[in-house]
């Protein structure tokens, strides 16, 4: 799964203003930390909100995420790729994605472990 999969299970909770995302598992099965940002109309899906942060806090994680819902848009990214972009000096979180995907492999396996995880906890859930 990538992350057009989970672009596509939060349009069960409600329209999309904007979104942009990247990562999780390549057409070519090359894995990529996911970074996916979201908004929105008002008001915000709150039982989404809920599920997000019980699956980025639950104990079966195999790496700690960021999710961040008190800005505009919402965040949803490996901390770790926010970590690299901090003590690299990079631009983007892209760019930190990018340098993991050269550099630790294993991490990015994890990620996209993780990913499928919070799809699948998405699948299980109404979207009401």
């Amino acid at each position: 799964m990538n992350s057009a999969d989970f672009i596509t299970r939060l349009k069960r909770y409600g329209e999309l203003e904007w979104y942009r995302h990247a990562g999780g598992l390549g057409d070519d099965g090359a894995p990529a930390p996911p970074l996916v940002v979201w908004r929105f109309p008002e008001p915000r899906p709150v039982r989404l909100a809920e599920l997000l942060h019980e699956a980025v806090v639950a104990d079966n994680r195999e790496i700690d995420w960021l999710f961040d819902t008190t800005r505009r848009n919402w965040v949803l990214v490996p901390l770790r790729v926010m970590a690299e972009k901090d003590s690299h000096k990079l631009a983007t979180e892209a760019q930190a994605a990018d340098l993991l995907v050269k550099t630790d492999l294993e991490f990015c396996r994890r990620s996209v472990r993780d990913f499928e995880r919070i799809i699948g906890l998405l699948d299980r859930s109404s979207g009401d």
